[in-house]
């Protein structure tokens, strides 16, 4: 059970799970990767409407040295700079699994992962405590140390019989999964719903990236006015086992999403009342919870490569 010392009145369990969890790519498809990335750092301003409303990071992070890490590989050497200026950066997850952030894949689950490589250099890592889905703090998931108990079986011929490529090549594959029968079970949620109109009013066309980004928002306003910061309530729908819906990716021009909290995870009744909200817990402020800029209001997302 976590207690969050910096948000009072609300108490969830965890379900522990691997952020990281994939396979090592072939040298052909580490290509595709960085093409396509490189292709959409160098354009996405001009070419993706999306951009105008989400590009508050790089549109990809390619290949660098910078900031590289390469384990055993000595900082410096010949090939050090080879491999640092093509290794994919490991943000994203991708068709190998990689860095996919699914709070469901916790004990007893299943995977799929498909395989590229003799060996499959499997890898797993980045343990995470508890995470809302889609991990809308970027880094807002409560890390933990601790270690995964595997077994592993190969299926031979597995992503030829079972994995249709979505794509121009055979490696355009994603992996499978199946949900474990271990996670915490909650009763009674407060649906928050977002379309795809941005906070400029501008509309999307079936656009669940914004509709997501308005549903948080929407959020994050609403359960503000129980006596939280907007700053607390967006770092615990980033941890908390808040659950994300797309539902619905058909009705143009809009598609909507879902966020749904669990109410019970708060020491008060935070349901829309007939009378006025009530007086929530007092804010605790602490110089280590990261403060906004803005003074209440919903900000509209700047960027100055798009075009209105």
């Amino acid at each position: 059970m976590l207690i969050p010392p910096h948000i009072p009145g609300v108490r969830f369990p965890g379900l522990t799970h691997p952020g990281v969890i994939g396979t090592a790519p072939s040298m052909e498809l580490l290509n595709i990767w960085n093409e396509r990335e490189r292709e959409v750092e160098e354009t996405g301003l001009q070419s993706l409407k999306l951009c105008e409303v989400l590009h508050i990071r790089p549109l990809a992070n390619l290949p660098s040295t910078k900031g590289c890490f390469l384990g055993k590989i000595k900082e410096g050497t010949p090939d050090w700079e080879r491999i640092a200026k093509e290794a994919a950066r490991t943000i994203p997850g991708r068709e190998n699994g990689g860095n996919c952030d699914i709070k469901n894949l916790s004990r007893g689950s299943k995977v799929y992962l498909p395989v590229f490589v003799d060996g499959a250099n499997f890898s797993t890592g980045d343990m995470h405590f508890s995470q809302g889905d889609g991990e809308v703090a970027f880094c807002g998931a409560i890390e933990m140390s601790g270690f995964l108990e595997l077994k592993c079986e190969i299926i031979r011929g597995g992503m030829k019989e079972y994995l249709t490529p979505m794509g121009p090549t055979p490696l355009h594959v994603n992996p499978i999964f199946e949900i474990g029968p271990v996670e915490p079970r909650f009763s009674e949620w407060l649906v928050f719903e977002g379309i795809s109109v941005d906070e400029s009013g501008r509309q999307h066309y079936l656009d669940a990236s914004v509709a997501y980004k308005r549903a948080v928002l929407n959020a994050i306003d609403y359960l503000s006015k129980f006596g939280y910061s907007k700053e607390q309530i967006y770092l615990l729908l980033s941890c908390c086992p808040c659950e994300g819906r797309i539902s619905g990716i058909v009705d143009s021009p809009n598609a909507l999403a879902t966020l749904a909290v669990p109410t019970t995870i708060f020491d008060q009744d935070v349901r829309p009342k007939t009378n006025k909200v009530p007086v929530g817990p007092r804010l605790v402020r602490k110089p280590d919870v990261l403060r906004c800029t803005y003074d209440g209001n919903l900000p509209t997302t700047k960027n100055p490569g798009a075009t209105m």
